[in-house]
Parts: C-alpha cells; structure tokens; sequence
C-alpha cells in the first residue's frame, strides 16, 4: 500500500492532466475541478486494493473516468436555467472557438473513439496506460486510436454545423 506521501507524489503530476481530461469530458472548468478532487478522495479510499504492478496512472484516470460519468449522469437530472435575458459575449474568444470546433468534433465520433482521444491527448496517457485504465488489450488501444485519429481527422474537414 501506498502511503499518504508516495500517494501524493504519485497524484501531483497528473493533475493537469487530469484536469484536461476531466474538462475534455465535462465541458465544464468548475465540474472538471469537481471531479478531480472527488477522484482524488475517491483514489485515496481505495488506495489499498491498488496493485502496484501495474501503473499508476492508468489505476487513477479509471477512477476519474467514473467520477466524470457520475457527474455527467447527475447533471441529466439536475434542472435547466435559462439564459434568456441575460447578458452573454457577442463572441467568443478565437482560443474558444477552436475548443468548441474541436469538442463538437470529438463529440461527434463514437464514444469509444471520444474515450481514447480524451485519454490520450488531454489526459496524456500512454498507450499501455490507457490499456490500463480501460482494462484492454495493448493491441486494441492502438488500432482505436488510429481509428479515432482518422475519424477525428474527417470530422475536422468537414464544415461546422
């Protein structure tokens, strides 16, 4: 078992990452925030059935995987507010728009594809690492990821909506 500074010195690294990642998923900066800490409570509490043969960081973003669905899943019952009257930017920043672009893209590829591109680019995961976190084969993370490359690729070209 990890003890509560190796543990730390594990995590400390991968929080930017996995706020990336969480973001990627959430669309959202403060639910990312959420669900990173709530991972990293939820890592904690578990720390004892991590089986250190196999890397950390694969163990941790399958955790924040599942932190980031039960926020998606708690949001679908959460109410709606409207935005009607109420003040919003004319338009959004360059940097946004290209975010936007690229998640609408993303969001638009299977959700096995989204997965592994969200894992690999915002989470920064290796391809034995998402083998890890997704409890596959080496083999199969890599020919989704080319797959969801060349998805991505084609989604890219295309024009927005």
């Amino acid at each position: 078992m990890l003890s509560a500074r190796d543990y730390g010195r594990a995590l400390e690294p991968l929080l930017p990452q996995a706020a990336g990642y969480a973001r990627a998923i959430l669309k959202s900066r403060a639910d990312a925030e959420d669900a990173v800490q709530q991972a990293a409570l939820k890592a904690w509490t578990a720390i004892a059935r991590y089986d250190p043969t196999r890397p950390f960081r694969g163990w941790w973003f399958a955790i924040l995987h599942n932190c980031c669905i039960d926020i998606v899943r708690t949001r679908k019952t959460r109410k709606t507010v409207s935005l009607e009257g109420r003040d919003l930017p004319a338009e959004p920043p360059r940097e946004e728009e290209e975010w936007l672009r690229l998640d609408m893209a993303i969001g638009r590829l299977s959700p096995t594809h989204g997965e592994m591109l969200r894992l690999r680019y915002f989470g920064d995961l290796s391809y034995a690492e998402i083998a890890a976190a997704l409890d596959i084969p080496l083999g199969t993370v890599m020919s989704r990821l080319h797959l969801a490359r060349k998805a991505l690729a084609q989604q890219m070209t295309k024009e927005p909506a």
